[in-house]
């Protein structure tokens, strides 16, 4: 224990020219619902006036609750509150696997209070031998809801001037980084199991299926930065459901299309759910990735080896501790996370989940402050 405390001190006694350990924390609509009846409907995503005043509401309470914490309201992992500094029109809303869904025949689900949804996979049936011909003569630009959340960007500019910033589909803040979710996590979410049973049965297709999504993803952002004069920095890449597959699967149909939206996008955050120490060598071989978003369990001293000193790794605390363990241990989890991250840049990141002990998500902060990073809380504006 000597040992792993003096590494600590180390870790935290760096210049302050070189890179900061911060701790981010967002809460959940189940708890603003919880604390104070905020509904997440359908109003709230398609009326952007209704959104922006819910949102201004959701952070004042959020402002009050956590004034000494970077802790506010927002789309959980996605938001960068530093790009927040005008209050905030956000247009849709959504999340980007939902909208192109929405795209290819499902419907909006919005339960108010929890994460909105679609109806059932619209492409479970896919004719694998016809099926990317039909979906490629779609013209996306022209489809509902493209076609209203266009209008509605165009609406909110105009009404709202300069006293905000509208931030149209597939951005969360200003920043210029459009977030999408991966290939493989998109495929699931159009095609449901089913894909993962092409991966073996139909690998042609799979590859030709993983590039319609990638080009259909460029061909949004590019439309909704134009028309949002954002220009586009950078890309997130939320691949949740890689942590599913094997380290040569990611290899064989993951990695060319994640590095074409790269290429075409930006440099690059990778994000995977759940335990992912398996694919952090496949995660590698991909360019110009700038930070990875590792899960639950994932090994931040595995993650330092495999990538260079400069990449970011941001990490989340185990659900289970989270959620049912105590301070003790939340702490302890956050204090050997840097010590592995041996004082390369991390964010340590969590979601305020209703029924989530507060002192637990607290715990992560005191932690760090312990260790010597203070805590920088930037006030985005609401």
């Amino acid at each position: 224990m000597a040992t792993d405390a003096a590494v600590l001190h180390e870790t935290s006694a760096k210049t302050a020219a070189e890179p900061i350990v911060s701790v981010l924390g967002s809460v959940s609509f189940g708890w603003l619902h919880e604390q104070a009846g905020f509904l997440e409907d359908e109003r709230y995503y398609m009326d952007p006036l209704h959104h922006m005043q819910q949102d201004r509401a959701m952070s004042r309470l959020v402002r009050e609750r956590f004034p000494e914490y970077r802790i506010y309201n927002l789309e959980a992992h996605l938001v960068q509150p530093e790009h927040r500094r005008k209050p905030p029109c956000l247009v849709g809303g959504l999340q980007p696997n939902l909208i192109l869904a929405a795209c290819v025949g499902s419907k909006f689900v919005f339960h108010g209070d929890k994460d909105p949804d679609v109806t059932l996979t619209p492409l479970a049936e896919i004719d694998l031998e016809s099926g990317l011909e039909k979906l490629r003569a779609i013209d996306l630009l022209k489809t509902w809801p493209i076609t209203q959340f266009s209008e509605q960007v165009r609406a909110m500019q105009q009404k709202l001037g300069d006293g905000a910033d509208v931030i149209p589909p597939f951005f969360w803040d200003t920043s210029g980084r459009a977030t999408f979710h991966g290939p493989i996590t998109t495929a699931q979410k159009l095609m449901g199991e089913r894909f993962f049973l092409a991966m073996v049965d139909a690998p042609d297709f799979v590859h030709g299926f993983l590039d319609w999504i990638v080009d259909s993803y460029v061909a949004l952002a590019r439309h909704f930065s134009a028309l949002s004069r954002i220009p586009i920095t950078s890309v997130h890449i939320g691949d949740c459901s890689a942590c599913m597959i094997g380290a040569e699967q990611f290899s064989e149909f993951d990695r060319a299309p994640c590095q074409k939206l790269i290429d075409a996008l930006g440099p690059a955050r990778l994000h995977s759910c759940g335990n992912s120490n398996h694919l952090l060598e496949a995660f590698a071989e991909l360019k110009n990735v700038t930070a990875v978003n590792v899960g639950t369990n994932t090994s931040v001293a595995r993650c330092r080896e495999v990538f260079a000193p400069e990449v970011r790794i941001d990490v989340m605390p185990d659900p289970q501790l989270f959620c049912f363990g105590n301070e003790a241990g939340v702490r302890a989890w956050t204090e050997q996370c840097l010590i592995e991250n041996a004082g390369g840049p991390m964010h340590l990141e969590y979601h305020l989940d209703l029924g989530t002990p507060v002192p637990n998500a607290l715990a992560m902060h005191h932690a760090v402050r312990d260790a010597g990073f203070p805590e920088v809380n930037v006030e985005p504006a609401t």
